[in-house]
């Protein structure tokens, strides 16, 4: 019984023996080993490119490459100096003013915008806007994929959302109302 476990643990033991072995050497053991027996590659190139210092000039007569003379860029200019002059106007000027009135560079379509409108809403007033001015004709595949795409917007809202579910404007209405999370098909 025991000479059976004594041989089944040199079984198991038989895949590590040579790891063990003392007389077995690894290849690499390290670092300064493998370095010391790198292979040298691209043995005879002799590169003709200088790749160190500044580049020689064959005479002090020959002409100097051409060159764009650097001019440093005015940083008091206009448009640089007055960039940012409103950016707290919400909060150190007077209550009259909004900030979205001093967004000179933004377009009146995308002023009127809340954060929570669905993107077709402004498409339809950028829609509006555009409408009577030369882009649909200097632009048509752009202008009718946009057209395309908030026809293909409005459907799927119809569809999709419940029309009952908005404001009644006409004043409020007595009765019961209507339960705007019942299935719609039951």
């Amino acid at each position: 019984m025991l000479k059976s476990l004594l041989s089944r643990s040199v079984d198991v033991m038989s895949p590590y023996r040579q790891c063990l072995a003392p007389e077995i050497q690894v290849r690499w053991r390290w670092h300064k080993d493998k370095l010391e027996n790198r292979m040298i590659s691209r043995w005879g190139y002799n590169d003709k490119i200088m790749q160190y210092g500044p580049l020689p000039r064959l005479k002090n007569d020959s002409k100097k490459l051409p060159t764009v003379e650097y001019i440093p860029s005015n940083s008091w200019a206009e448009h640089k100096a007055l960039s940012g002059q409103n950016d707290y106007i919400d909060i150190l000027g007077n209550e009259e003013i909004h900030p979205k009135q001093i967004m000179y560079h933004v377009p009146k379509f995308m002023k009127d915008g809340h954060k929570k409108e669905r993107w077709s809403q402004m498409a339809l007033r950028r829609k509006k806007m555009l409408e009577n001015t030369p882009f649909p004709k200097m632009y048509p595949r752009k202008w009718d994929i946009w057209c395309k795409e908030i026809k293909r917007e409005m459907l799927w809202l119809n569809k999709h959302v419940d029309q009952n579910w908005y404001a009644n404007y006409e004043g409020i209405t007595t009765g019961p109302v209507k339960n705007p999370y019942k299935p719609k098909r039951f």
